[in-house]
């Protein structure tokens, strides 16, 4: 069992420092462990309640939280009557929220933990319940706790520090037919916890902000498998305790380039030390403890609002020093030593880890000065050159604002709707500082009120003043200032219009264009190693040609030429060990006719591998077949037999026309009589692209209708019966994630009577989006509507999202074939399946069960019975 240790004597005065500091009289607690259910029915979970046992002696400890016994509650499915636990009824839990909702209040701090089992009420997945003691599988709906009575009363509760810790198995009960379906969390996951989405959200509202201020949920596993078992402890328990107990503080060191977690521990855990180090921990566990069990890992989560950094406990050891500090700094001012003007600011330092550089400079000068090391006259001096190293130049702001004002105006002329400056700028200036959590001044709040009415110079000039408060820091440096301020800006329009940092335009480019300059393989992080796994090679790019394969462990790259293209000074060898997926792939992408050198550990093989790759321009293939031949290449023909071909285009970049026509005219030579186009899972693309296919299969007439804001004409896109292949029947397959460019094409072949459409109603994105090039990175803007052949919009957010309003594509009549939940996520793995070019030197040990694809069943049918009937009525289709 996990208990607290004291690493340090304290001094009686420290001590009463340090319960003056935790404010535990604040904290409330209620923790819910059950490890045994009277229905047998509910799957046991062994250490659920040892695990709530500890997580709630650290809470209670003194010297880590120190909650009061009268402050919280455990609930466990057996006795502890020294611990004063209560049975987990279902009643009993519900009455345990209440309690929160009732005497929790704002600036108090919350836990809530449950760990147990929960399941589904329904077998598509849907409407999730937590298991009490005294709930049935049978009865669950009635006597299981339901999301809905979790999410009814936190609704209730007025605390803006909320931490929630969940350890569920989500299908942990053995149903009265089949298995437990896999849960369906919808578009507010866990809503329970974090609260409900907004009700009367404002349009002006940021779209990525919709769990409750205040909220932060640790979550065991949101994926498949269920957190695993230790010898006495659950996985997340071990982790989430030890955390608590200080380790989150003390490994929350300066090791991480990208976090700037300052130069020692400051005694605090904080949500963000525990995130962090919840992360990691759980991640080394897994490979420590359950190497080659994919069955034991689990997918671990942290999910949450904004201001979620509050502080949850105390690190004894730090923070006793820090308390030190903090009496000698009180001692200083209150000696007159030290000028008082100083001393709030003194005591924010020293109490808390600052994340910027500068302060923790700050922060030293103040240590220093407490320990004697310095003198006043000389800490006033050190300060001060801190302070003018932490001003921003007006030019330097000057330059922002250009940007800023460029940005709105280009929104301004290109959006669908009509957009006001002054309106975007105040969304900047306003996301900005709440991005970075600082206070708006009151100078600056009082413009802001005004900006509608404000001219331009006017609105650069508020840019630049708010800029210039911000000062010179790292986290609005190298471009972040212009990054951040643009997404916070975009992010109050429609779902789709957004701004991309460099990054991350190159990475949407790439895959719009459907090229890139590289070696040609697909990639992940290896939860096993923690380095680089090759999911698949690209066919006929240069890491197939060099026998790279499937399931290769990337160990070290290599590069002689930095990104540019120029020689390096000596070779730069990095390790895959660790390094962030979009660091590794930056490392490998690079100019062409460069080389990079990947060192790679097989499967099978006892040395490691060197491969010497010179790089390419690689095209992405998006036209797909059913299976790869033995040379790797794509088989279309389907059904032999029936002459039947099939395409699964799985998105439109800027060559899938030019190949699907490739792909049609070879099947066309083959005699095909029937064709199934496979859009499912499709996202999209360039709208170009979605027209050009589009043309392929009809003859002449509306393809569809693209209405920009007025005054600017209808665009309408017709076919041409040129080059058109009309001669058999087809099928077009979609689901809900068909969108866009996959919903032209399917409504197109729909209203033209070309196609039958089969499988489930499509996203509904009715929308058209431009991509701009803006200073490094780029503008997403949707700048009008699409309209299908027969005049309706296929735009879902237009509407209310029911299912009796017009949006999306639907099966024709008599061809809905639904999906159910492990349905569908099988038809995703078996599509990402075919996209890996299979290891021709073995066997696989564990060969996945075949896919059973009802909707292609149906396809097929269909189409057989068509040219069954030409067949036999050769005069009929003349």
């Amino acid at each position: 069992m996990i208990r607290p240790h004291i690493k340090v004597i304290l001094t009686a005065v420290l001590l009463l420092c340090m319960s003056a500091a935790l404010r535990a009289e604040d904290t409330y607690a209620v923790i819910i462990g059950i490890s045994n259910y009277s229905d047998k029915n509910i799957l046991p979970r062994p250490h659920a309640e040892d695990d709530a046992k500890a997580l709630f002696d650290v809470l209670a400890n003194k010297d880590y939280r120190g909650v009061p016994a009268d402050h919280a509650k455990l609930l466990l499915g057996s006795d502890d009557a020294d611990r004063h636990a209560q049975i987990a009824t279902k009643e009993n839990i519900i009455k345990s929220l209440q309690w929160l909702g009732e005497n929790a209040k704002q600036d108090d701090l919350v836990f809530l933990s449950f760990i147990g089992e929960a399941g589904t009420l329904t077998d598509e997945g849907e409407k999730i319940c937590y298991f009490a003691t005294d709930s049935t599988v049978k009865n669950r709906a009635k006597d299981s706790v339901l999301a809905t009575d979790i999410g009814t009363e936190l609704d209730k509760l007025k605390s803006r520090h909320c931490c929630v810790f969940l350890d569920v198995n989500f299908k942990g009960f053995t149903p009265e037919k089949g298995k437990a379906p896999e849960p369906s969390y919808g578009d507010h996951a866990f809503s329970e916890f974090l609260g409900a989405e907004p009700k009367n959200q404002k349009e002006d509202q940021p779209k990525e902000e919709s769990a409750a201020n205040g909220r932060v949920l640790f979550i065991a596993s949101v994926g498949k498998q269920p957190s695993p078992d230790l010898d006495k402890h659950g996985l997340f328990a071990e982790v989430i305790v030890k955390g608590l107990m200080g380790a989150a503080d003390v490994a929350d060191k300066d090791d991480d380039k990208e976090v700037r977690n300052g130069y020692e521990p400051d005694g605090l855990v904080t949500i963000d030390k525990l995130s962090r180090y919840f992360g990691k921990q759980v991640g080394e566990l897994v490979r420590e403890k359950f190497k080659g069990q994919d069955d034991k890992r689990p997918d671990p989560a942290v999910l949450g609002g904004a201001g979620t950094h509050f502080v949850l406990t105390y690190n004894p050891p730090a923070r006793a020093e820090a308390l030190k500090r903090e009496e000698k700094f009180d001692a200083l001012v209150k000696d007159k030593k030290l000028d008082e003007k100083y001393s709030d600011e003194g005591k924010k330092l020293l109490d808390r880890m600052p994340k910027l550089k500068a302060q923790q400079s700050l922060r030293k000068e103040y240590e220093q000065l407490v320990d004697g090391k310095i003198t006043a006259a000389e800490f006033e001096q050190n300060r001060d050159k801190i302070l003018t190293s932490m001003k921003l130049r007006r030019t330097d702001a000057l330059v922002f604002g250009q940007k800023i004002l460029a940005a709105a105006s280009k929104l301004k002329e290109n959006y669908v709707k009509t957009l006001e400056e002054g309106e975007l700028v105040n969304w900047a200036v306003k996301g900005m500082y709440r991005r970075l959590e600082e206070k708006i001044p009151d100078d600056i709040q009082n413009q802001l009120a005004k900006t509608k009415d404000m001219k331009e110079v006017d609105l650069l000039n508020l840019i630049v003043d708010a800029r210039i408060n911000l000062g010179d820091r790292e986290d609005l440096g190298n471009h972040k200032d212009i990054d951040i301020a643009l997404m916070r800006m975009t992010s109050h329009l429609d779902p789709y219009t957004t701004y991309f940092d460099r990054e991350a335009a190159e990475a949407m480019n790439r895959e719009v264009n459907g090229n890139f300059r590289g070696v040609g393989i697909k990639i992940r992080k290896d939860p096993e190693t923690d380095m680089l796994k090759v999911i698949t090679p690209l066919r006929v790019a240069p890491a197939y040609k060099a026998k790279i394969m499937a399931g290769d462990i990337i160990t070290r790259v290599t590069n002689f030429v930095d990104e540019e293209g120029k020689k390096l000074p000596k070779p730069e060898t990095i390790s895959t060990k660790g390094l962030k997926l979009n660091d590794a792939v930056e490392k490998i992408l690079g100019v062409p006719d460069t080389q990079v050198k990947l060192t790679v550990q097989r499967e099978g093989v006892d040395k490691p591998l060197d491969f010497t790759l010179t790089r390419e321009e690689i095209n992405v293939e998006s036209v797909f077949g059913f299976k790869r031949n033995e040379d790797d290449s794509w088989d279309y023909m389907l059904d032999p037999k029936s002459k039947i071909g099939f395409i699964h285009l799985t998105s439109f970049q800027r060559n899938s026309d030019a190949d699907m026509k490739k792909v049609v005219e070879k099947l066309t030579d083959a005699g095909m009589k029937g064709l199934v186009l496979d859009l499912r899972n499709d996202p999209g693309g360039l709208l170009p692209t979605a027209i050009k296919i589009s043309d392929l299969f009809i003859d002449d007439g509306l393809i569809v209708s693209i209405r920009q804001r007025p005054p600017i004409p209808e665009e309408r896109h017709r076919g041409h019966s040129a080059g058109s292949y009309l001669d058999f029947p087809m099928v077009c397959l979609v689901n809900g994630n068909s969108a866009s460019g996959s919903e032209i094409v399917a409504a197109c072949l729909q209203d033209h009577k070309r196609a039958v459409i089969i499988g489930e109603r499509s996203f509904g994105k009715g929308s058209v989006q431009t991509i701009a090039p803006f200073d490094g990175g780029a503008l997403k803007m949707t700048i009008a509507t699409f309209w299908r052949p027969n005049g309706k919009n296929l735009n879902k957010s237009a509407t209310t999202g029911k299912d009796d309003e017009e949006w999306g594509v639907r099966p024709d009549a008599g061809f809905e074939v639904k999906l159910s939940r492990e349905e569908q996520e099988a038809l995703l793995d078996h599509q990402m399946d075919l996209d890996v070019i299979p290891r021709r030197d073995r066997t696989e040990k564990n060969p996945k069960p075949e896919f059973k694809d009802r909707q292609l069943d149906k396809a097929l049918e269909y189409l057989r019975d068509q040219i069954k009937t030409a067949r036999n009525n050769p005069d009929k289709n003349k």
